[in-house]
């Protein structure tokens, strides 16, 4: 990944979200290519459009077991019944190129290769076969239906199966692994590191005294990364010491992390140290404050070739910031052409109030739908949440009944 830097330091003066969302993607570039087996490519990004090898299907073939049928004689005689002379077989897999002659039937298999001067393939079970005689009801030739798979019917040779920048999905594995695909070229996935910052944090294995508590954005930010689809390189926990965190900061850098996210150390108290810390390191910062609650102490930087994310320390604030700000990175970096959260309009089931104005916040909520609407409501502090309802900095309330904006933290294929 190349960092080209072109963006004006913001950091003097807190900006909005979408401000800081476009800041960050401007400094999104493509990450390089790899071949991965096309079982293992689910989810991935193409390095360039994946075209169809071949057209699909490859021959014509037949849709139905039944009857491949030639010509009964000249057009325009009516006739009660057609009657056919069977004179071969044709099983899927037979790569024998037959030929039909006026008045005679092949028996043919399901995906059997259509033999040359067929006219239809006659379903079994709507014709009548006696040894090598094959009678067809004369209903049969009023019908449009011919029961033939022709070549290329689904896909012309060199047809665009996945665009560049949209991940690879199950519908098109069975067309890429259709025309012959065995590997595909893939943008690879960014390499993240973590740590979280805090004297009185501990992890689950250790003892918890007075004045310490447990990590919570270890855990959160592990199990979040491992969803979104990138390689971990590194986490830690760090204590308040500056060159403990200007030492992490070095070497997580140096290590060749795409990403680097830190927790806490974001506030102006005195153990607050990322901002010092990193900008010591060699970083430059982007942005340090958003207009946004929760998550107003929050930086974005460059440090080399690795993109910066200082979140702030409660987890709330980095579950939500992760949906807004990393997320989209980490897909930008494979070339997504659809990165950031998909906003939609929902009506609010139940009222929401705010302690003050002054600025914009985003509260975990509840998404569904119902009788063809979209609703919404504030999620419980133990339910689990699939979005965040923008509520404007001008408005202390919202209503019963209104329409509000909200962004998506999971796709909307898996919301019920």
């Amino acid at each position: 990944m190349k960092i080209v830097n072109t963006m004006k330091n913001t950091s003097e003066q807190p900006i909005e979200l979408q401000t800081a969302q476009h800041l960050i993607l401007d400094f999104c570039f493509d990450l390089e290519a790899e071949g991965v087996p096309l079982a293992e490519s689910l989810g991935r990004y193409p390095a360039s459009n994946l075209v169809a090898l071949e057209a699909l299907p490859g021959y014509d073939q037949s849709l139905r077991d039944g009857y491949a049928i030639g010509s009964d004689g000249p057009a325009g005689i009516r006739k009660s019944v057609h009657t056919f002379k069977i004179v071969d077989e044709v099983a899927a897999g037979d790569t024998r190129k037959l030929v039909l002659r006026a008045g005679e039937a092949i028996r043919i298999m399901t995906g059997g290769l259509i033999p040359a001067n067929c006219i239809a393939v006659i379903p079994e079970e709507i014709c009548d076969a006696s040894g090598i005689t094959l009678i067809v009801p004369a209903s049969f030739s009023e019908s449009v239906m011919t029961f033939i798979h022709t070549k290329g019917n689904e896909l012309a040779e060199g047809q665009v199966i996945v665009p560049k920048g949209v991940s690879i999905s199950p519908e098109h594995l069975i067309l890429l692994a259709g025309v012959g695909y065995d590997t595909v070229q893939v943008i690879r996935e960014p390499c993240v590191s973590f740590f979280c910052t805090g004297s009185e944090l501990v992890t689950g294995t250790e003892v918890k005294t007075a004045g310490k508590k447990f990590s919570a954005n270890s855990p959160l930010l592990k199990g979040l990364l491992q969803q979104a689809g990138v390689k971990l390189h590194e986490q830690q926990t760090v204590t308040d010491d500056p060159e403990a965190v200007l030492r992490v900061i070095t070497d997580m850098a140096q290590a060749g992390c795409d990403i680097l996210v830190s927790t806490g150390g974001m506030g102006p108290g005195k153990f607050d140290l990322i901002e010092e810390t990193f900008c010591q390191a060699g970083g430059k910062v982007i942005y340090n404050s958003l207009q946004l609650r929760p998550g107003k102490s929050t930086l974005f930087g460059i440090l080399g070739n690795t993109l910066f994310f200082g979140m702030p320390g409660p987890p709330p604030a980095v579950y939500l910031l992760f949906n807004e700000l990393i997320r989209p990175a980490i897909l930008a970096l494979q070339g997504a052409k659809r990165s950031r959260p998909q906003k939609l309009k929902a009506r609010l089931t139940e009222d929401l109030f705010f302690p003050k104005r002054g600025l914009a916040r985003l509260k975990g909520g509840v998404f569904s739908l119902k009788d063809a609407n979209c609703l919404v409501r504030q999620a419980k502090r133990t339910e689990r949440s699939n979005c965040y309802i923008y509520c404007p900095a001008a408005q202390r309330q919202m209503r019963t009944g209104e329409m509000v904006t909200v962004h998506l933290s999971e796709p909307a294929s898996f919301i019920i």
